[in-house]
């Protein structure tokens, strides 16, 4: 298994962004205003994110690709002054093209996930994110199967791909490490060309947290709407949203 730091392949991708040619858009103000965000920044998290739910002050919540995430996953730290990290555009894509290549070169049969950091409700710190997979099952089902007194196990699966990521989020680190691969071996994964990250993905009326949310975000397949300037795939079931500029008040 090879996990390889988001901010490795975004910058292998040309995802930097210089902050001052970013345009600043009104929402980009209004969101900059609310949350206290710098309104450069604001603007980058209007132009990622698929939804704007809330914020903190110099954080937005938002809902990107089908993950809970902060400012639409953008980052600035460890990146050059002046300058901002998006995620990868298409983050599985990037694994799958890292996989094969490692695999033509050592004929080895590998995993490959890519790994940013986020934070967990209610929790302190962060902890890893598989936004990339490829050549391995991202998630065990043990629906089925027994527990240790016989009883039948209904809901129980394990998202292994994220515990892999926080595995190698912990070696990688957050600040000046400078670790951004880490080989993990012998860990009890399915391997298999077919999969990516979003087989890992929960439907947002299925979910514990989201679906609870005051203004939960809209799921792919339900056709909501989304603060983006141009209708898009959603990545997940290939739906498009409606576009509007006016989540933010």
């Amino acid at each position: 298994m090879i996990a390889v730091a988001s901010k490795v392949v975004s910058t292998c991708e040309r995802r930097l962004v210089e902050l001052g040619q970013v345009r600043v858009t009104k929402a980009a103000r209004r969101v900059s205003r609310k949350w206290k965000l710098d309104q450069r920044l604001a603007a980058l998290v209007v132009q990622e994110a698929d939804e704007i739910l809330g914020g903190v002050r110099g954080f937005v919540l938002t809902f990107k690709k089908g993950v809970l995430t902060a400012n639409a996953g953008i980052d600035l730290k460890n990146c050059p002054p002046g300058s901002a990290m998006l995620w990868p555009e298409d983050a599985d894509a990037s694994a799958v093209r890292l996989r094969k290549s490692l695999e033509r070169k050592s004929g080895a049969r590998l995993g490959v996930i890519v790994v940013d950091s986020r934070v967990t409700p209610l929790r302190l710190g962060t902890v890893g994110l598989a936004i990339g997979v490829s050549g391995l099952a991202p998630v065990t089902d043990h629906r089925g199967t027994s527990d240790i007194y016989g009883r039948r196990v209904r809901v129980t699966r394990t998202n292994v791909a994220d515990d892999l990521a926080s595995s190698a989020h912990l070696l990688m680190g957050e600040t000046g490490e400078r670790i951004g691969v880490v080989v993990v071996r012998k860990a009890p994964v399915q391997l298999r060309h077919a999969g990516d990250s979003r087989t890992a993905l929960l439907n947002v009326s299925r979910c514990l947290i989201a679906s609870n949310l005051a203004r939960p975000p809209r799921s792919p397949e339900s056709g909501g709407t989304i603060l983006r300037r141009t209708p898009f795939s959603s990545g997940v079931d290939g739906e498009a949203y409606a576009v509007q500029d006016e989540r933010v008040n």
